[in-house]
């Protein structure tokens, strides 16, 4: 009775114990261009200012009209679920509505990209006009519109229960208006998961890149580098082992698969037990 009731309890446990693993499980984080260098962006032609009444208010919106200018767009981090940039030197102009005046805001700010199930974008800036007015804007996480590295979202700066200011961003590098957008994006998958030993992995790539693949703890730290070089156009597969770098167990928990092919990063969850 004992023994029985021994393994009974040995069995609950590790029911419990992969019940909270497998909800630890981020799904695939949808794959997405990157800005690696600090680059100059531009403001495409249909961004503007947005100033008045918004929601049940009745007092009128006014739109100032072309919003132009550029700013200094860079990589300043990645975790597992988002690309975080920096916006620097923001100088923008607006014609000021019924003045014949040219109103400037200057400034910086900050702009995420990615998510769980699917691409979530958010940008804060804190702005000046005219030397003047300062505000902050924050769109909030909201989808991605436009197909990254292009940017369109609208920022918001409330001034009260009605009055709203709302910089409707439409942006890119500098002379990529009117490229087209990108080709299909590469694929990354890891299987089976979850795992009890190693898993393989497979990348895709529309075309033949330079990269490396990697397999990476929970907390973001690197466990094993599964591939560096130039992949070809189609399908790479590779095994992990659920070894380290340093040839020992990389025990279990929920572990990454992480390929940086060029301007892109993808990742993939998974998760090993015993």
């Amino acid at each position: 009775m004992r023994s029985a009731a021994r393994w009974l309890a040995l069995a609950m446990l590790r029911a419990m114990l992969l019940a909270a693993t497998l909800a630890t499980i981020t799904p695939v984080r949808p794959a997405i261009a990157q800005v690696l260098d600090p680059i100059q962006y531009a403001l495409f032609t249909k961004s503007d200012l947005t100033y008045g009444c918004t929601g049940p208010c009745a007092c009128p919106q006014v739109s100032t009209g072309p919003l132009a200018g550029t700013f200094t767009f860079y990589r300043t981090g990645v975790d597992p679920l988002y690309t975080h940039y920096a916006l620097l030197n923001i100088v923008w102009r607006y014609p000021v509505p019924g003045t014949g005046k040219t109103a400037i805001i200057t400034g910086h700010g900050t702009y995420d990209i990615g998510g769980e199930f699917a691409l979530t974008q958010r940008m804060q800036l804190d702005v000046t006009t005219d030397g003047v007015l300062q505000q902050h804007f924050d769109s909030g996480l909201v989808p991605v519109r436009a197909p990254f590295p292009s940017i369109e979202i609208d920022v918001h700066a409330p001034m009260n229960v009605c009055v709203d200011s709302i910089l409707h961003v439409i942006a890119g590098p500098q002379g990529t208006e009117s490229v087209p957008p990108s080709g299909p994006a590469m694929r990354l998958t890891a299987s089976p998961n979850p795992t009890r030993a190693g898993a393989d992995v497979v990348l895709t790539l529309p075309t033949a890149e330079a990269g490396e693949v990697m397999v990476l703890n929970v907390a973001g730290q690197s466990v094993a580098r599964l591939a560096h070089g130039t992949f070809p156009a189609g399908e790479s597969h590779w095994h992990w082992d659920g070894r380290t770098a340093s040839g020992t167990d990389a025990g279990a928990g929920v572990f990454w698969v992480r390929a940086l092919i060029g301007a892109q990063t993808v990742t993939q969850g998974f998760v090993r037990f015993r």
